[in-house]
């Protein structure tokens, strides 16, 4: 009953942060690459995923997810992006008993190679650099009780752009709540949660002439460079089976019908909301779409996924298609493999 109280009370004092619109803040943290979405389930299903989410790509999008795994698990997923920059996680998750679960897990994002311009060569110096980031976790979640579940990640955040790099600390903090009213689910993310990241390398020293001796210092001075926080995001989503599953409206042992909505504040953006609508027959295969409301570019979702298992092989597999409208569209895979 406690439980009960204190989620109402969260819920009523989220909800004017998700009613009012502020000053844009786009551009003022950075690791933006946390906030591209992991996995073709959730992505397929618009974002909408905190509530619902509870596989292995859990140990992004809420931690306490991976609670519901009752098995050792290994997944990998990877996003086409744009001009060839591709997104991918990895991760494994292992049952210690029936109430409590831990994983590993690491995303990586990577521009590929990129060509080295100067003002007198624009058209590139023979040279190349890359640009790469990730964030390797380690997380740990608990029942703590029949309809409860608790999860935290621990995460080592680096991004390096040349021989430039920049690191930092951070937590997700994530529960899971069954209101055991007409089956509806309520999850909550506090993702990113952590200190500032200030890049620093050799390429900042810059060289300096003495004007009274004519000699030059190839290190005589070095630039500086800010530190910018981490995008902190607090999430909050409800989930429900409308048919089969756990639908209290219409019972039905082959076909389920599962819609997710979800609340999405960011410290550096506009409030987002996505909407997620998954249909699954059989257990076997699932359709998925999704809608994102709020975001410059982003809108509609699809995807679909297979379950192996009725034919014997412990395997999944996903896809989702995302619109990103100007930047144009985006694929995204998913395999998870049960032992």
């Amino acid at each position: 009953m406690k439980i009960k109280t204190i989620l109402i009370l969260t819920l009523i004092l989220t909800i004017p942060v998700f009613a009012q619109k502020e000053f844009s803040k786009v551009a003022t943290s950075t690791a933006q690459f946390l906030k591209l979405g992991a996995g073709a389930r959730g992505t397929a299903l618009g974002d909408a995923y905190t509530a619902l989410t509870k596989d292995v790509t859990a140990m992004y999008w809420n931690p306490a997810g991976i609670r519901k795994i009752d098995r050792l698990s290994v997944g990998a997923s990877q996003t086409d992006l744009f001009a060839g920059i591709k997104l991918n996680f990895i991760g494994g998750v292992y049952p210690i008993d029936e109430n409590s679960s831990v994983g590993l897990s690491v995303l990586y994002l990577s521009s590929g190679d990129m060509d080295v311009t100067t003002v007198s060569d624009p058209e590139g110096t023979g040279e190349t650099f890359d640009s790469f980031h990730s964030a390797l976790g380690i997380t740990y979640a608990k029942r703590l009780t029949q309809r409860f579940d608790l999860g935290i990640t621990v995460k080592y955040i680096s991004e390096r752009l040349h021989r430039e790099e920049a690191t930092t600390l951070a937590f997700d903090i994530g529960s899971q709540f069954d209101t055991g009213i007409y089956g509806v689910k309520i999850g909550m993310t506090l993702a990113n949660f952590g200190g500032k990241m200030k890049f620093d390398g050799p390429d900042l020293n810059i060289p300096v002439e003495n004007e009274g001796t004519g000699t030059d210092y190839d290190s005589g001075a070095r630039l500086k460079t800010d530190e910018w926080p981490i995008p902190l995001v607090f999430r909050i989503g409800v989930t429900a089976d409308i048919v089969g599953g756990d639908s209290e409206f219409y019972k039905n042992e082959e076909n389920r019908l599962t819609v997710c909505l979800e609340g999405n504040d960011p410290i550096d953006h506009y409030t987002h909301y996505n909407f997620g609508l998954e249909y699954e027959w059989n257990n076997i295969i699932a359709l998925r779409t999704g809608y994102k409301c709020e975001y410059d570019e982003a809108d509609y979702t699809a995807g679909l996924g297979l379950d192996f298992s009725r034919i014997g092989i412990n395997a999944r597999l996903d896809y989702a298609f995302n619109n990103y409208g100007l930047l144009g569209y985006v694929h995204n895979y998913s395999f998870e493999f049960f032992f």
